[in-house]
């Protein structure tokens, strides 16, 4: 299982893999492979067994993603792509002699990261704008079971409420709990779990908006600005210039939510069909929520929850 909360273990390890190879001019693996465990094994205090495990499988989903693209091209083409990128690949490692004989690779070698953000980018933009962000505890292999359904919100309602019925949405809540400000914050959100596992959907679903809001609002470096579309869209950008990948993806489903949810509406007109923040906190709603409304905020939430611990590490 690929967890998408664990893709930042993949990438602290990449990139301590990169800031090696810039710094000895090129990969050596008998001195950077356990440079790199070591290190991301620290920062998230978790095993080596553990972190190897977790970049084993991201590298290996990277590669399986990029060959089904290789496998498209023409026989020949194909055939010629493989052949220089193996050639490539034992020039990389400078443990080896084919570096002193070929010299250096023809062209730089794909990153796994940059391929597992180009796959999914368009993918957490779409179910985002239906209202869904990106589920932290998710196997992201799941995500073309996703892509069937994103077009269609219906579905992808379907989706999320049977993988939050039960264990996941206590994860969740659990998870979720930790990462905000002790005090009224916690509090509103406990008793949002607890509201709504006895199915008062509607009371839940008015207090979870402050609690995603408040944690929004932690991002934004003017305090007197409430525009939290701003904040998401500013922060995706700035995640992506740092390299943090995997960071900028979350700001992005936060952005595409936000916009949906946020969308300006006139009261004078009918309410929208999906559910808006201006109607539901003026008063103005007479949408009734069966619980899916509830799941999409819990899940927002959980999202912004998995920015925070990342970017408290």
């Amino acid at each position: 299982m690929l967890k998408f909360e664990e893709s930042e273990v993949f990438e602290y390890y990449s990139n301590v893999f990169t800031e090696l190879e810039k710094q000895d001019n090129g990969y050596y693996p008998s001195k950077h492979d356990p440079i790199a465990l070591s290190r991301t094994a620290k920062h998230f205090n978790i095993s080596e067994e553990e972190a190897s495990s977790i970049f084993d499988k991201f590298s290996k989903h990277a590669a399986e993603l990029d060959m089904a693209k290789i496998k498209k091209l023409p026989p020949e083409l194909r055939k010629r792509f493989l052949r220089q990128r193996s050639h490539d690949l034992l020039c990389n490692n400078r443990d080896l002699p084919f570096f002193k004989i070929e010299g250096e690779p023809s062209e730089e070698l794909t990153d796994p990261l940059d391929i597992l953000s180009d796959e999914y980018q368009s993918l957490v933009e779409d179910i985002a704008y239906n209202g869904w962000t990106i589920p932290i505890s998710i196997d992201i292999k799941r995500f073309d079971e996703l892509r069937q359904k994103a077009s269609d919100p219906l579905s992808l309602d379907t989706f999320f409420l049977q993988y939050y019925n039960g264990r996941e949405f206590r994860y969740l809540c659990r998870k979720t709990k930790k990462l905000l400000r002790s005090g009224a914050q916690q509090q509103t959100f406990e008793e949002c779990c607890e509201a709504y596992s006895k199915g008062q959907f509607t009371i839940c679903r008015t207090a979870l908006i402050s609690v995603l809001e408040g944690m929004i609002s932690e991002y934004n470096t003017d305090p007197c600005d409430i525009r939290v579309m701003k904040v998401c869209h500013f922060q995706a950008g700035e995640e992506r210039k740092a390299g943090r990948n995997i960071r900028s993806l979350s700001w992005i489903s936060m952005y595409q939510f936000t916009k949906k949810f946020y969308e300006k509406s006139d009261f004078s007109k009918a309410e929208p069909g999906m559910m808006n923040r201006h109607w539901i906190e003026h008063g103005r709603t007479d949408r009734i929520d069966d619980g899916t409304d509830c799941l999409k905020l819990f899940n927002a939430i959980a999202t912004m929850a998995f920015i925070k611990e990342a970017s408290i590490r």
